[in-house]
């Protein structure tokens, strides 16, 4: 599951009898029981839903590994000192990799800090053919919407729940996004291409520092967080 993304957690329940039930949801990481549903009579052949969108009270939890456990609805308390009757555990994870599709990252003038003409490279080039889709790796609202000779077209998001802007260049057409914009994370935002000063069909990526991309922020290198978010999406 990713955080500000459109798909919930979801555990859906089926009793072969009829079953009294409370879900708790627990962070493994920590023990912490972060929301509880006293789901009620379980009647067999019917199908009950739990879902659960990363939030408690407005506030987006933390990641990590989290569970789904199934109680009898009488004695609870027993019922978790004993084990829980069944139990589904699941990732919370923040950022979704951005290229969907078989990719490459590149090295040497790719890299972060690479020289470009009296200027340093201020992101990391992801090569893939162009028209592959692009999503948000994390959630947010669209701060701009434009084309420039160099960067070609290219998208800047405000990450919600971050100190960092995200920036998506060399698109192939501009994106459909327009400023203002909420934007779920792994929502489509565009295709790789190669408009601007572009070498090849690739995606330019940037992270920026607050208070924001060219308000005062700084570049930093997004490759090990770009990796990170390979391993898992």
């Amino acid at each position: 599951m990713f955080q500000g993304a459109a798909r919930p957690a979801q555990l859906e329940l089926l009793a072969r009898e009829p079953l009294n039930v409370v879900v708790v949801l627990a962070r493994v990481t920590d023990g912490v029981v972060v929301q509880t549903w006293p789901v009620g009579q379980l009647t067999p052949g019917n199908v009950r839903s739990i879902t659960w969108d990363g939030m408690l009270a407005g506030v987006r939890q933390p990641v990590g590994r989290y569970e789904f456990r199934v109680l009898p609805g009488a004695a609870v308390q027993a019922a978790a000192e004993s084990g829980p009757l069944a139990t589904g555990t699941f990732d919370l994870i923040d950022h979704k990799f951005p290229v969907r599709g078989t990719h490459d990252f590149g090295q040497g003038m790719a890299a972060f800090g690479a020289g470009r003409d009296g200027r340093s490279h201020q992101g990391h080039d992801v090569f893939a053919k162009c028209g592959t889709k692009l999503v948000a790796a994390r959630g947010g609202v669209v701060k701009l919407n434009k084309f420039h000779g160099a960067a070609g077209n290219y998208l800047v998001i405000d990450g919600d729940g971050t100190d960092v802007d995200y920036a998506y260049m060399h698109m192939q057409a501009p994106s459909p996004l327009k400023k203002g914009a909420a934007v779920l994370t792994g929502q489509e935002i565009g295709r790789v291409g190669d408009t601007g000063r572009a070498n090849g069909c690739h995606l330019h990526f940037e992270m920026w520092s607050a208070p924001g991309w060219y308000t005062g922020g700084k570049p930093f290198d997004p490759l090990p967080f770009l990796k990170a978010w390979d391993v898992f999406s």
